[in-house]
């Protein structure tokens, strides 16, 4: 079976990235142990960790698989590591050197860890990596655009299916089942990656009715009810009904790159009330979009998709009920759903070529139902390009 790998001059060109960052802030390597950084920048996410210097010289320390990382990454050093406790005279093996100080990514390395690596780096200055990372893996390769495409081709034929199985009396999450087997037929791995604490995505966000206003503890305009007390968000069991919003925010994943997209649908017509409101989030959308370009604020974004929903009306509403607004319109997206730029509030820093985001103006009516729009865009040298060509008709059944 063949394995679309990580081409060889990408993770090259990550790689000087990561080495010239290292540099400029004084550090003497940087030490990766996030699986999502190690595919980044070796890829290949079996257990290991990558050892970066100054100079080229990577250092792929593998427990396990070593073959099959071998066979994955473009770093040409891939060595058999047996325990933590060897990781220091490795590198000094291999490199000649135990470096002075060194970053790691202790936005994500649990505290025992990170005590760990303390006492296994004695005498090492061990310091925070992780912005410096996500800064360069904000700008996305030709290469990373394209699986992203590819996943977006794969929303297309989902939300495709939406109107053809979609019936009376069944349930969100039995919807959500069918759409995810569809998706896994063409290549959707399931599985979605966020990098916050105590956060996880999936594809399955199936709201009707009633449950689009329902709120939990995800930072997003609405929750859902979920199926239980362990897992309070998404497509419950409640049955689906004629009349009434179908919200489905469906992220999909292809060889590790992401994309996220939210259509509507209803059985039968849906109401003016909420048609309306579509209408606006759409409009909301096209408002933002026209002025998201290179060196568009990210702040000023966010602050457009205020004013407009503001003056079409829907200030109480947009984004979640008053006391419980979001405060972002877009975020960042690739190999993790929550990635740099957001759209957000005090986020004053500029739009580049080759960012990608996703826009999702949402309208959410507590105890009767939620609308949005939401589609994924790669920022060219003029304009933003949208990934996800599903319709964005509403699609009434």
């Amino acid at each position: 079976m063949e394995q679309n790998y990580i081409p060889a001059e990408d993770i090259e060109r990550r790689l000087q990235q990561l080495r010239s960052a290292v540099a400029k802030r004084g550090w003497d390597a940087a030490l990766i142990v996030h699986n999502v950084d190690l595919l980044y920048f070796s890829g290949t996410m079996q257990n290991a960790l990558l050892f970066v210097p100054l100079d080229k010289g990577e250092i792929l320390m593998v427990k396990k698989y070593g073959e099959r990382a071998q066979r994955e990454s473009a770093v040409e050093q891939v060595i058999p590591l047996s325990s933590w406790n060897e990781i220091p005279s490795l590198i000094a093996e291999h490199h000649g050197r135990v470096p002075k100080k060194m970053g790691i990514e202790l936005d994500v390395l649990p505290a025992k860890e990170y005590l760990r690596l303390q006492e296994i780096f004695a005498g090492v200055q061990i310091v925070d990596s992780s912005s410096t990372i996500k800064a360069i893996r904000k700008i996305k390769s030709p290469y990373e655009i394209a699986q992203m495409k590819k996943a977006g081709e794969i929303g297309k034929i989902v939300y495709g299916e939406v109107q053809h199985v979609l019936k009376e009396g069944m349930t969100e999450i039995e919807l959500a089942g069918i759409l995810v087997a569809e998706a896994m037929r063409h290549g959707h791995q399931n599985y979605l990656r966020m990098r916050a604490f105590n956060s996880y995505a999936f594809s399955w966000h199936v709201l009707s009715g009633y449950t689009g206003g329902i709120l939990s503890y995800i930072d997003a305009p609405m929750g859902g009810m979920g199926l239980s007390p362990s897992f309070p968000v998404g497509a419950s069991q409640k049955q689906i009904r004629t009349h009434e919003p179908i919200l489905i925010d469906f992220g999909i994943c292809y060889n590790g790159y992401q994309i996220d997209e939210t259509r509507m649908f209803c059985l039968g017509e849906l109401p003016k009330k909420f048609k309306d409101a579509y209408l606006a989030t759409r409009q909301i959308e096209d408002a933002m979009t026209a002025l998201a370009k290179p060196g568009a604020s990210c702040h000023e974004l966010f602050r457009k998709g205020w004013e407009t929903a503001r003056g079409l009306g829907y200030e109480e509403y947009f984004m979640g009920p008053p006391e419980y607004k979001t405060r972002f319109i877009g975020h960042g997206i690739g190999l993790e759903i929550d990635e740099y730029p957001f759209i957000a509030e005090g986020h004053d820093y500029p739009l580049e070529q080759g960012m990608t985001f996703a826009l999702e103006p949402k309208m959410v009516f507590p105890a009767e139902g939620a609308v949005g729009i939401e589609n994924t865009f790669c920022v060219l040298e003029d304009r933003v390009e949208r990934l996800t060509p599903a319709e964005e008709e509403l699609i009434e059944v």
